[in-house]
């Protein structure tokens, strides 16, 4: 079989809209790659990546199916009723296969728990609002996974907080979703 034969099946009924749609899927990727929009989530796996499975595995089968029916597609295409059935197989080939070939992904991608805001308990973290007080207040730490994390903090207004300055957490309110926090000079490694 010549690269001619697959070239005429892929432009042949019934795989002729799953060669554009496959071309579609390609086009996707190399932007996404150079910056275009990101996997949207899906159920643990993205479906951007569970629909260019799919749309593949489609393309893969028909192509396959049309090469079954008779190899020199190009004198001898499908017929009606034989495009219909290909097309049907194709797509019970692909969502299965989709199926098996997600399934692993989708345990890697799986959430996993989320972790203990308690933990952050004893970080040092850098006020972001204006002012800090009993009822109000964020600040900024790094999270476990270390990238910066904005909480929302309390203070009991013993100590001027303003933005920039740094705060030790003291405690969670796990009732409120707040952490209490003190003033902290990372210089002395002490409270002011």
């Amino acid at each position: 079989m010549a690269i001619n034969d697959l070239f005429d099946a892929a432009m042949t009924s019934p795989v002729v809209p799953f060669t554009f749609l496959a071309v579609a899927v390609l086009v996707y990727w190399l932007l996404v790659m150079v910056g275009g929009n990101p996997p949207v989530s899906g159920d643990g796996v993205p479906l951007n990546v569970i629909g260019s499975v799919f749309l593949l595995l489609a393309w893969l089968a028909t192509l396959a199916g049309t090469l079954l029916h008779d190899s020199d597609v190009s004198a001898r295409p499908p017929g009606l009723v034989a495009s219909v059935v290909i097309v049907v197989l194709a797509l019970a080939a692909a969502a299965l296969g989709t199926a098996v070939l997600t399934r692993p992904i989708r345990r890697v991608l799986r959430p996993g728990r989320p972790a203990d805001p308690a933990r952050l308990v004893g970080s040092i973290c850098v006020v972001r609002t204006g002012e800090v007080g009993p009822d109000a207040g964020q600040a900024e730490v790094t999270g476990a996974d270390g990238a910066p994390v904005v909480i929302e903090v309390r203070h009991d207004g013993a100590e001027e907080l303003r933005p920039g300055n740094t705060a030790m957490i003291q405690d969670y309110d796990a009732e409120h979703g707040v952490f209490w926090v003190r003033a902290f000079d990372p210089k002395l490694g002490t409270t002011p």
